[in-house]
């Protein structure tokens, strides 16, 4: 009776693991990245991109929005239409009695295939009966996508046991809001540590755009996708099914067991989550373990077909400092297409704008008087009025446009655009393009069309970026968040490190998630990271400092902004100068003011003081992170980013709050606090002082010094005047001598 009980529960506990039913509630923001928009004129739309995972089977979903309209609109020509793939779903009035509604939308689960959809809203807008001005101001309507919700019904399909599945079914980048997987390791050594960093890294960089949670654990977590790291002797002492008449380095995948079941072929057959794959890592010793952790980090799709590979060798490319995914290299000329930019056609009226990603090293030594070079491709239609535009804008703001003012249309090539280099921002920066087409013949009382308006932005047009030196400003923790700066000079991570000052699990899962967060920025793993738990062992890094505040070494710590040593905690509070006490500067101070306020060379940036405050019993909240960056102590240039709180606990909400929008948009400065339950809390600071890394060459040295110290740069301003005068003064009594001599 007993025996039937345990066989009954397997059964039950197989179906409901391995069907994967669900039924889920999704903000649309953290699926893709929207916010609320205004719709404008007589006709306009907005489409998004909608991923539906591989590994999901949809049966329905419902998508929840509010809009707002203008009380202008005409109800009974006016319309909000929702399209999926160009296939009308819902249509709404835009009622101006009730100008404020929730919108629901049913989408049938076999129109959501894996894949991505266009997701696409469209209105028309109408304010008068006859004889209507297609741009009036009162045509619009606002849809507030940033609250809108999507809730999907489905099951998951189980996962077919082939490698070529990795990258369809658990690496996708379509699974929302996050893909969950376990990193299985025998041990916190060093060795394993660093293997397993290696296949962190590859998993972030081929989940792309889309936050990957890593844990790290002792055993296969049940739920989720495990990826098993062991020699072939581990893999038995951790109860992990594998091959046994396999050997040498070698990648496997197979189904989660469940618990409780037995190696028989009947409760076999029972006893697998076929919803969640189980992904080993292996070989006889630890060099033919890190080899397949190397391959799978590097490889591409298509995976090779079967459940085993076995692993001979693996050459990774050699990549140049400072180069990686989207990213511009001051002095080479990038495509657009390089940049993930694909050719785009501006169609009819509709102004919604392409907008173009790329990312600068942070530390690039921009002087004034440099420009960046846009050289476009592009051509647009025939009868078009003369006041048609392209606006370009670079990070939100309107730096320059194309007139199309060719009534015949046009078509060019190379067709140049330069842009002031400081315009540009370190680290992320969004160059977007938008048209403004205006049909030839429109008249107030007269039909017009707009299906002859187009222009195309063609994706072999090149940006280029002037080159200049590595030296930037630090400590600014947001380069960090926004392209992983200064840890990926190096995309493989050879000059960085990570520094673990416990040996918990909760400290490697933020060292994990980390590696995967630097892999998904850079676009590849960064396999020669190091793992130390000794500072010494990698005082020439950038180090990423991971441990207690009780545990921090002394030597570590001295540069940080805050310190919790000796009889009292120092703690740096900024004071800005106001007005009445400009008064009380010297006469020097005000002078040197006087000539940067005179000079475009010298920007006037704002003074302020700080002031130290010694107090005791310091304590961090348990719900409380801390993460500050400063100069290395062991190296000028190089750089530390701690992580840090009361205890080990907070590591493990934070390595999931590392994915977060709020902590990646809110991290600046040199020291960051943050609550680990409230993500609405955290605040940033600048408390430290400023220091500077990279390498100038002599003659860059030279201009940085005069331009970081405006009296050194008049003094050598006026002693070049001073030598000239000298110089000029002595050729005048030269020539005066000479022409007394011939007189006489």
């Amino acid at each position: 009776m007993r025996r039937n009980f345990l066989i009954i529960g397997v059964i039950f506990s197989a179906f409901f693991l391995t069907s994967g039913a669900l039924a889920q509630k999704f903000e649309l923001n953290k699926i893709v990245p929207v916010k609320n928009i205004k719709l404008h004129s007589i006709k306009d739309r907005y489409k998004i991109s909608l991923p539906i995972p591989q590994r999901w089977k949809v049966k329905h979903a419902t998508l929840k929005f509010r809009y707002t309209n203008s009380t202008a609109l005409l109800s009974y020509k006016s319309r909000l239409v929702v399209y999926l793939d160009d296939i009308p779903l819902s249509q709404f009035v835009l009622d101006p009695k009730d100008a404020e509604k929730t919108a629901q939308v049913d989408i049938p689960g076999r129109m959501l295939t894996p894949g991505y959809h266009s997701l696409t809203f469209e209105v028309a807008q109408h304010s008068e009966r006859e004889c209507e001005d297609p741009f009036a101001p009162e045509l619009w309507s606002v849809i507030r996508l940033g609250e809108a919700t999507l809730s999907v019904d489905y099951e998951k399909k189980a996962i077919p046991l082939s490698l070529s599945a990795i990258p369809r079914y658990i690496e996708d980048p379509k699974i929302f809001p996050s893909q969950k997987i376990n990193l299985v390791i025998p041990s916190l050594d060093r060795e394993w540590l660093q293997i397993g960093a290696i296949v962190a890294g590859g998993l972030g960089a081929r989940m792309q755009y889309r936050p990957v949670q890593i844990t790290v654990s002792s055993h296969i977590i049940q739920g989720v996708d495990n990826v098993v790291i062991a020699t072939g002797k581990e893999l038995s002492r951790l109860g992990v099914p594998h091959g046994t008449d396999s050997s040498g380095s070698r990648i496997e995948m197979s189904h989660i067991p469940l618990p409780g079941t037995s190696n028989s072929t009947q409760e076999q057959a029972l006893g697998f989550d076929r919803t969640h794959a189980l992904i080993l890592v292996t070989g006889d010793d630890m060099g033919q373990v890190k080899r397949a952790a190397l391959a799978i980090s590097s490889m591409s799709f298509p995976f090779p077909h079967g459940s085993c590979v076995q692993v001979e060798k693996t050459l990774l490319p050699e990549i140049e400092p400072y180069h990686r995914k989207q990213a511009l290299y001051p002095g080479d000329p990038v495509r657009f297409n390089d940049l993930g930019f694909k050719t785009h056609v501006f169609k009819g009226m509709t102004r919604e704008p392409k907008k173009l990603e790329f990312f600068l090293p942070p530390d690039l030594y921009i002087k004034p008087n440099q420009y960046a070079a846009l050289l476009l491709h592009f051509g647009f239609s025939s009868a078009l009025r003369k006041d048609s535009t392209m606006k370009i804008e670079l990070n939100g703001k309107p730096v320059s446009s194309v007139h199309l003012d060719h009534e015949d249309g046009a078509f060019y090539e190379r067709y140049k655009i330069l842009l002031p280099t400081y315009l540009f921002k370190p680290g992320k920066n969004v160059l977007s393009f938008e048209s403004s087409m205006i049909p030839l013949i429109i008249k107030r009382c007269e039909g017009f069309h707009d299906m002859n308006l187009f222009l195309t932005l063609f994706d072999d047009s090149i940006i280029l970026f002037p080159s200049m030196d590595h030296w930037g400003k630090m400590p600014e923790i947001g380069y960090f968040f926004d392209s992983g700066f200064p840890f990926n000079r190096e995309v493989t991570g050879a000059d960085a490190a990570f520094l673990l000052l416990d040996r918990d699990f909760q400290s490697a899962t933020l060292a994990m998630n980390l590696a995967a967060y630097l892999g998904q920025i850079g676009g590849i793993s960064p396999a020669d990271i190091s793992v130390v738990f000794d500072p010494s062992a990698a005082k020439d890094k950038d180090l990423l400092v991971i441990g207690q505040a009780s545990r921090l070494p002394k030597d570590i710590v001295k540069k940080a902004p805050l310190s919790f040593f000796g009889q009292f905690a120092q703690i740096r509070y900024p004071q800005f100068l106001d007005f009445t006490q400009i008064s009380k500067r010297s006469m020097w101070q005000k002078f040197e003011e006087k000539l940067e306020s005179y000079s475009k060379l010298f920007p006037v940036a704002g003074k302020n003081q700080i002031s130290k405050v010694y107090v005791q019993k310091v304590k961090l909240d348990e719900k409380t992170g801390l993460l500050m960056e400063f100069e290395s102590p062991f190296c000028k240039g190089k750089n530390v980013l701690l992580w840090t709180g009361k205890d080990s606990g907070v590591f493990l909400p934070t390595s999931r709050m590392l994915w977060s929008g709020r902590l990646r948009s809110l991290a600046r400065g040199d020291l960051v606090l943050y609550s680990t339950t409230d993500p609405q809390k955290v605040y940033s600071f600048k408390l430290g002082p400023y220091y500077y890394t990279g390498r100038l060459s002599k003659t860059e040295k030279v201009d940085f010094l005069l331009r970081s110290y405006p009296w050194l740069f008049y003094s050598v301003l006026g002693i070049c005047f001073l030598v000239l005068a000298v110089i000029f003064g002595a050729y005048l009594r030269w020539r005066r001598k000479k022409r007394l001599s011939n007189e006489v």
